[in-house]
């Protein structure tokens, strides 16, 4: 018996090894548009601008609920079909205020707040009483922390719906955070007023004792930290000890004007410094210096250990340089001293 004609494939067939990569190409099942052309996709897509534009607009505006349901995965979809509704241009001013107002939803969503904000002025034009386009206002306005408007807008809210617990619980946390701001500002206001009296203070401090100072990074002499004691009106400075035999140094952190060169001495070298290769830097074997850079060769002044900071720091000679005072430290007898203070001396020739 021969066998009947082969049956026609319809042109729906489907070959059932690779069903998913036919059934993407069905438009009902696609998740991406097609490169190549496909004729019932064109078909489809000029549907949806079929009928009255207040027809096509709510069609989109569904299509952006529907989206906006589905998740986040789905707001940029959403978008993209409440802004298709709008372009639209239809008559129905009640459709474009809710495409308007659910835009801002989706963006206030991504975090997208100026977009919320136009989204919702375009509603309240239409709409001045919009509810939802009012709260989302004030949402993102709390974000930008432009409270008083925030506040303002739950207060329209409220004219149009007295009763309406979501916004009346937004306005709460506008006001705790306004109150917040309020109180940071104050309180930087207030530290501002502090250190620009402190800084006058420590200005008049430096003239009535007659002390110079020469600037040459500005950046370093707002950083060193010289402390006005109210109290007792005296100064407090940080001091360099300089060793040029060895190339080291002390910073003393806080050195009271009252107090004398021997006391931080003492202390330094209570101990031998490791540095210290002969043992000659003790509080008795020592002598202080400063350089004076005023004139046009620099000279160095030889200073009692016994007296006080702030009796140095008024001499005429002294210059305080970028608001750290520094001074030499030299052992008594020591080639190393002799052959330094030579070199002055050559100088001033």
């Amino acid at each position: 018996m021969e066998a009947g004609p082969k049956p026609k494939r319809s042109q729906f067939y489907m070959d059932p090894d690779n069903l998913d990569e036919e059934m993407s190409k069905v438009p009902l099942f696609m998740n991406r548009l097609p490169e190549e052309e496909n004729a019932t996709l064109e078909a489809l897509q000029s549907l949806v601008y079929d009928g009255t534009p207040e027809e096509i607009a709510e069609n989109f505006k569904n299509q952006g609920n529907d989206c906006f349901k589905d998740g986040k995965s789905k707001y940029k979809d959403a978008i993209d079909y409440y802004t298709r509704a709008i372009d639209v241009d239809c008559s129905d001013s009640k459709i474009n205020e809710a495409c308007y107002a659910n835009r801002a939803a989706v963006n206030l969503e991504l975090g997208n707040y100026g977009r919320v904000l136009r989204d919702c002025a375009k509603c309240l034009e239409l709409n001045p009483k919009h509810t939802k386009a009012l709260y989302r206002s004030a949402r993102a306005l709390l974000v930008l922390e432009r409270v008083d408007e925030a506040h303002d807008c739950c207060e329209h809210a409220l004219v149009v719906d007295p009763d309406n617990e979501v916004v009346k619980e937004l306005k709460k946390k506008i006001i705790k955070r306004k109150e917040e701001i309020e109180a940071k500002q104050k309180a930087k206001e207030e530290k501002e007023r502090q250190e620009k009296e402190e800084k006058e203070k420590l200005g008049q401090a430096f003239k009535d004792r007659k002390i110079k100072f020469e600037i040459t990074e500005p950046e370093v002499r707002e950083k060193a930290n010289i402390q006005l004691d109210p109290e007792t009106n005296t100064l407090s400075w940080p001091v360099f000890f300089l060793y040029p035999e060895y190339k080291e140094s002390d910073y003393i952190q806080s050195f009271n004007e009252t107090n004398t060169f021997l006391d931080h001495l003492e202390v330094m070298f209570e101990q031998r410094a490791p540095w210290d290769e002969r043992g000659e830097y003790t509080p008795n074997n020592v002598e202080v210096y400063f350089e004076n850079n005023q004139k046009l060769r620099p000279s160095i002044i030889k200073i009692g250990k016994k007296l006080p900071l702030g009796k140095v720091l008024s001499l005429d000679q002294y210059v305080v340089t970028n608001g750290v005072p520094s001074f030499i430290i030299l052992p008594k007898k020591s080639p190393f001293k002799d052959g330094f203070l030579k070199k002055y001396k050559k100088q001033e020739e």
